[in-house]
């Protein structure tokens, strides 16, 4: 009697995530099926961090494309995790993702964020675009080397390579920022892309690459060395250059 219990209850909650647009594919991965028919993916490298992918043209998530052939991401990016899919909510040990299926947005929350808001995605002309909101007293830093920036809240900056080392050039862009709310994004492609922090929508950061699809990673963690240390996850660690090479000056 017990098991035929358990049975049921497990077909229940399956119907309700079918019925909410939500369906856990695989261990790591939720796939969203969207109003428009569109199919979005969630897909869970640790606890705390997921990855937003959402192709127009349809496919699963699947790495991006450049000649000659380049890796973004380590050989082994992926940390033990296990998801809760529950109606609308995805949970992990360390977060909650409320998934609007209506419109593509969702909502996470967690012990290291207020709670973020990342809008639906939306595509023009080879660009694709998201939105996250913003806190009152949220600052962001990041974006590779952005020359005579360092806090990039009510500014724009360009993640591309303008070869320009002087006040306001990109000489070694990289598409990762992090926010004293508690969070990190990595864009998963080598497309370039504009980033916009409150400059044109105050409370709005509004991110932007030339592709035509969405594939973001988000990392929630608690102050900057942790959610540097997601991204090393991710990437690698960084070169540590040998003690000959710090010379004075």
């Amino acid at each position: 009697m017990k098991r035929i219990f358990l049975l049921l209850l497990a077909a229940f909650l399956g119907a309700l995530a079918f019925a909410s647009g939500l369906e856990q594919i695989n261990t790591t991965t939720v796939e969203v099926s969207l109003a428009d028919g569109e199919r979005m993916y969630i897909d869970f490298y640790g606890p705390n961090i997921f990855r937003l992918f959402l192709d127009p043209a349809g496919g699963m998530v699947r790495p991006p494309q450049v000649s000659p052939q380049a890796e973004i991401l380590v050989s082994n990016p992926r940390r033990e995790v296990a998801l809760s899919v529950q109606g609308s909510e995805i949970s992990t040990s360390r977060l909650t993702v409320q998934v609007d299926a209506s419109s593509g947005s969702l909502r996470v929350s967690g012990p290291s964020t207020e709670g973020l808001t990342i809008s639906a995605p939306t595509f023009q002309k080879g660009r694709a675009s998201i939105s996250l909101s913003q806190l009152p007293d949220e600052y962001f830093f990041g974006g590779g080397v952005q020359n005579g920036r360092f806090s990039h809240r009510g500014k724009i900056i360009a993640i591309e390579n303008t070869n320009n080392w002087v006040d306001g050039g990109v000489a070694s862009p990289t598409p990762f920022f992090w926010s004293t709310g508690g969070y990190a994004v990595m864009a998963y492609t080598f497309a370039p892309g504009r980033y916009d922090f409150g400059a044109t929508e105050p409370g709005t950061t509004l991110l932007m690459h030339e592709t035509d699809r969405i594939d973001y990673f988000f990392m929630f963690d608690q102050g900057c060395v942790p959610l540097l240390g997601d991204f090393y996850q991710l990437t690698g660690n960084p070169v540590l250059l040998p003690k000959f090479a710090f010379y004075e000056g």
